[in-house]
């Protein structure tokens, strides 16, 4: 291996390292960005090649953008509380059945949407089910 590819390696390794550890609460955004960002300032990717990459992603960054947009308008219009309600009701205090009915639902949105969509849309419903039923969110999230 010689001194670039080292060099790239452990640029790499710290913003991965950076994304899941999330040293001095710093968003994980930043910590990607900022190894793109060494990466190119130290000339081991083209600034034209950076600038590809970030371009064949603009359908994702636009999908996301839409889902999230989506999520925040049903969370305004009191979708997930509604939907909380509901599910708190027909779990009648059984973590087994509110987590089928999460799953239920999880399994819906994603035949008509997708993973990612269903990881966006479905994440505060889920949030905001477990708060009215008054149990720990993590293991439903």
């Amino acid at each position: 291996m010689n001194h670039a590819e080292a060099a790239t390696a452990a640029i790499v390794a710290l913003g991965t390292a950076g994304v899941i550890v999330r040293p001095w609460r710093l968003p994980e955004a930043a910590w990607a960005i900022g190894g793109a960002v060494a990466l190119v300032a130290f000339g081991l990717l083209p600034i034209a090649d950076a600038w590809t990459g970030v371009a064949k992603g603009a359908d994702i960054y636009l999908f996301l953008a839409g889902m999230m947009l989506i999520a925040e308008l049903a969370r305004s219009e009191g979708l997930f509380e509604w939907l909380a309600g509901i599910a708190a009701s027909h779990a009648r205090g059984s973590a087994k059945r509110l987590f089928a009915l999460i799953y239920i639902v999880g399994i819906v949105v994603t035949a008509f949407l997708s993973n990612d969509a269903t990881a966006v849309v479905l994440t505060p419903a889920v949030y905001a089910v477990a708060s009215a039923a008054r149990t720990e969110p993590l293991p439903y999230l």
